[in-house]
């Protein structure tokens, strides 16, 4: 199956992910700061990350699967190499900034602020992708808290590469091992049946290692056994699309308060993540059509609006709250605080995707091809004197 293909329509899916992420931050912040807020509803505390974290499992998988046949190996350089370049501009700009925010211009506009932390620990554990650790074990703020979900990609990814380069043929064995033993340690923390501390489930909390697997395992599936894998009625029958569809809808939908659910709901809810991944990118029977200009557009800036957005929705919240601007027409309100927080933060995120992130990426693919030029060339040269 071709790239191109079965990447049409993600772009959407992660503006619609973002979405939720972005809605579920704004309830919370407007609850904390007292501000009018919308009703208690599922779908402000759901979220969204889950999500990322099992198309991040299925696209990366599937790429380095490819490189696999094509190659007959995996350049584990190559990839840190171009995963670095890709993250690590905003990733360190959000951290130096967060850490600017919290440490300089919170207190200086009045507000009350936690730094209960060694800013040297917090600026090397910040370093080597680690904020998941940092942000379990202190009280690093919202806009530096973001940065958990990407150590945590880049935790699970420490451990894949390096064994897809070195031990390819056991790859679906690895899969299925890290799917069960991450969901079973991630039901027994929440019953912290391992003895550990409220900071130690936190962090084990972030390792949602499943979902990253189960969209890799997906992948593995889609890429090696396509046709068997869409021939099944989850895929081929439109009232079965219809009906996971809709439960994954009222799983947005309704709230509950029992642990047992959320505990044990992570295995199909993965599961349900990566069913729609596959129906959306490589279904030809699909009936879901989520596919918009906007939201492809949108959604190619995901990264920036998911690191970026909690510095706007402060600075908005810190707007409403001191002007208490359209307090007197709770609808308009609403509106008009959600227009502001997405506007600037897709602004912002366009901006980063312009002239930050693209020019780097550019760089980086333009050094590639001069490095790969400059072998070829050597290459020549001692064949020739050979």
């Amino acid at each position: 199956m071709k790239q191109e293909n079965y990447l049409n329509g993600l772009n959407s899916l992660r503006f619609i992910a973002a979405f939720f992420i972005i809605a579920m931050h704004i309830h919370n912040n407007q609850t904390i700061m007292n501000l009018p807020h919308l009703p208690n509803m599922a779908f402000l505390y759901k979220g969204a990350v889950s999500f990322f974290f099992t198309l991040s499992g299925f696209l990366i998988t599937y790429i380095r699967i490819a490189e696999y046949e094509k190659n007959g190996s995996i350049s584990m350089r190559n990839f840190f190499s171009k995963r670095f370049y890709r993250l690590a501009p905003v990733y360190y700009l959000v951290i130096a900034f967060g850490m600017i925010f919290y440490w300089l211009i919170v207190p200086a506009i009045g507000m009350n602020t936690h730094n209960d932390y060694n800013i040297n620990l917090a600026l090397f554990l910040y370093l080597i992708f680690l904020p998941n650790l940092m942000n379990s074990f202190f009280h690093v703020g919202g806009a530096l808290n973001v940065s958990w979900s990407i150590g945590a990609q880049e935790q699970f990814y420490w451990l894949l590469i390096p064994f897809m380069k070195y031990k390819f043929k056991y790859l679906l064995k690895l899969l299925i091992l890290i799917s069960i033993v991450s969901v079973l340690v991630s039901i027994g923390n929440s019953y912290n049946v391992f003895g550990l501390t409220e900071q130690g489930r936190a962090f084990v909390h972030t390792l949602r290692f499943h979902f990253m697997s189960i969209g890799a395992l997906l992948a593995y599936m889609l890429y090696y056994k396509k046709s068997k894998l869409l021939s099944l009625w989850v895929f081929s029958r439109k009232w079965m699309q219809l009906i996971l569809f809709l439960t994954l809808v009222a799983w947005y939908g309704f709230d509950t308060d029992s642990k047992f659910l959320k505990s044990t709901i992570t295995l199909p809810l993965s599961l349900l993540y990566g069913w729609l991944i596959i129906n959306i990118a490589a279904n030809p029977k699909n009936i879901i059509k989520l596919d918009n200009k906007l939201f492809d557009w949108t959604g190619k800036r995901t990264y920036g609006i998911y690191m970026y957005h909690m510095f706007v929705l402060y600075l908005v919240s810190y707007f409403f709250s001191k002007t208490e601007f359209l307090f007197h027409n709770f609808s308009l309100y609403i509106i008009c605080y959600y227009l502001l927080v997405f506007g600037i933060t897709i602004g912002l995120a366009h901006f980063s995707f312009t002239y930050i992130e693209t020019p780097i990426m550019r760089w980086t693919k333009e050094n590639d091809e001069k490095k790969k030029l400059e072998l070829k060339r050597t290459k020549v040269k001692v064949l020739k004197r050979a």
